[in-house]
This record gives C-alpha cells, sequence and structure tokens, in this order.
C-alpha cells in the first residue's frame, strides 16, 4: 500500500503533471497564526501532553514554569511545538548524563532552553549545578546572514528574502538576561563570541550533548564541524532548526555536513534533527 502511495506522488508531480503549488513559508504561518488565535490552545495541551513528565512534572507546567523564569512568551505558532520539543531535548541530554563528555549548547538566548536542561538534569542528579555545560552565543543577535539562508517570499528572491528578513543582530539577548535565567546553576560556562569563530576558544574536551539553536547557515555547519569529530560515542547532536521554515540555511548546513561525511541521522516530527553517535 505505501509503495503504491509513492508511485502515486511520483506519477502526480512528475514529468507532465501540474506542479504543486508553491508554498511560501511566511504566508503560511501568517495563516497558522490566525487559526491558533482563535482556537482554545490550552484545552488542545490538556488533552496531548497530560501524561508526559520530566521527572515529577508534568510537562506543560515544566515548560511554562522555565518561559516565565526566562521572561520569555512563547508565540501562538510554538504552542504545539516547543512542549513537545522540549520534552524530547530533556530525554536527549538525560541520556548524555551517562555518557562521558562535556555538554554544550550553542544559540542561547535568554537561556530557556539552558533552564530546561539544568532543571530536567536535577531530576536525575540532586543539586545539580550545571557542571560541564557551556552556554555558547554572540549575545548580540544573529550574525549576517548568507544567500543559503534565504527563503522564498512572493515576488522577491530567496537572495533578497535572506537580507531583507534575517537582518545582523535580530534576536539578540544580552548575555546578563542569560546569567540571570540561569543564576541557581553557578557552574554553567559562558562563552560569548560569534560561531564559529569562538569555538576553538572551548575548552579541549570529548563532548557528549550538543544543542544547535543557531537559525542560520554558517554557525550551524561550523559547529557540526568543530563538534561531530570530538563527539563520544552515545553522544548527541541535536539541532532545533531542522524543520524551520524561516531558517533554512540550518537544514541546508546540516544536510551538507551529513551527506559529506556519512553521517546518519534522524529527523523528530517536531523538526528537530537528531545525531546519536555509534
Amino acid at each position: 500500500m505505501l509503495l503504491r502511495f509513492l508511485r502515486s506522488l511520483t506519477g502526480r508531480f512528475g514529468g507532465g503533471a501540474q506542479a504543486p503549488v508553491h508554498v511560501y513559508p511566511e504566508e503560511r504561518l501568517a495563516r497558522l497564526k490566525h487559526a491558533h488565535q482563535r482556537a482554545p490552545i490550552d484545552r488542545h495541551l490538556e488533552i496531548l501532553y497530560r501524561t508526559l513528565r520530566i521527572g515529577d512534572e508534568p510537562l506543560n507546567e515544566f515548560v511554562a514554569r522555565c518561559l516565565a523564569d526566562s521572561r520569555v512568551e512563547s508565540p501562538p505558532l510554538k504552542a504545539f511545538h516547543r512542549p513537545l520539543a522540549s520534552f524530547f531535548l530533556a530525554q536527549y541530554f538525560l541520556h548524555a548524563l551517562d555518557v562521558e563528555g562535556e555538554r554544550a549548547e550553542c544559540g542561547v538566548f535568554f537561556g530557556t532552553s539552558a533552564l530546561l536542561l539544568c532543571r530536567a538534569a536535577g531530576t536525575r542528579i540532586p543539586g545539580y549545578s550545571g557542571s560541564g555545560l557551556h552556554l555558547i552565543d554572540s549575545f548580540a543577535g544573529l550574525s549576517e546572514p548568507s544567500p543559503a539562508d534565504g527563503y522564498s517570499i512572493r515576488g522577491r528572491s530567496a537572495a533578497a528574502a535572506s537580507r531583507g528578513n534575517l537582518p545582523k543582530g535580530w534576536l539578540a539577548a544580552p548575555i546578563d538576561e542569560a546569567r540571570a535565567t540561569l543564576r541557581d546553576y553557578p557552574d554553567v560556562s559562558f562563552h560569548p563570541g560569534w560561531i564559529p569563530q569562538v569555538l576553538p576558544a572551548l575548552p579541549e574536551a570529548r563532548w557528549s550533548f550538543v544543542h544547535l539553536d543557531l537559525d542560520l547557515y554558517e554557525p550551524t555547519l561550523g559547529s557540526l564541524d568543530y563538534f561531530y569529530p570530538r563527539l563520544s560515542t552515545g553522544g548527541v547532536i541535536i539541532c532545533d532548526d531542522y524543520g524551520a521554515p524561516l531558517f533554512p540555511g540550518a537544514h541546508r548546513a546540516w544536510d551538507q555536513f551529513c551527506d559529506d561525511n556519512g553521517v546518519p541521522y534522524v529527523v523528530l516530527d517536531t523538526g528537530q534533527s537528531v545525531i546519536l553517535k555509534t
């Protein structure tokens, strides 16, 4: 049955068939935003995630507490993505606690996901202080986008879109904001600087966990080039942006690195891509 379905897709989109309608990411996201704003989001979340927990705390409450304590608001578009993506991120981090190596997050913003990771670790390690966790960010927003970061906008080229919609400095958050978020974890290490230039200044180490939330092509590719050769057996690299329609550069960098180096990976339904080194 599956083979027949795949053949039907080939026939519909193959030679002589009508091409599929082009989807513009910004227009699709605007439509979803409008739909979600009218829906009973909290009730949906209760139905979907009520049985999921991190430690003993319900997932929805755990995520909401991390958002509130990092002073970040989650837009309606992320209402369903964020809890499940956070759950998957926490599970890989808990797995990595049993693997030899340091742990890193590249792309910190206000420190929401780093706080989530620390609190998840605290469910396994009483009194966890953040030891072994390295947070790496320019703390000055996005770097200059490249043509590889472009996406389609009606009436504009992808290159023009990358320059006009992903400006350098967008999504900036001062390091003091992240430090305040992580104030209960004094042993977390901060490494301010542009990625990938700052990476050689990290301590030479094996790594068991790397979270990439960098949005753009160049820092994503540079991080993979740096961390994958240093990744311990059993270690994890997880990219938050693989399925993000407004950040195709991360997807392109991940595909390029994995194709060039023969690295297997999976893509979760949340759009996160994951390497598990064996």
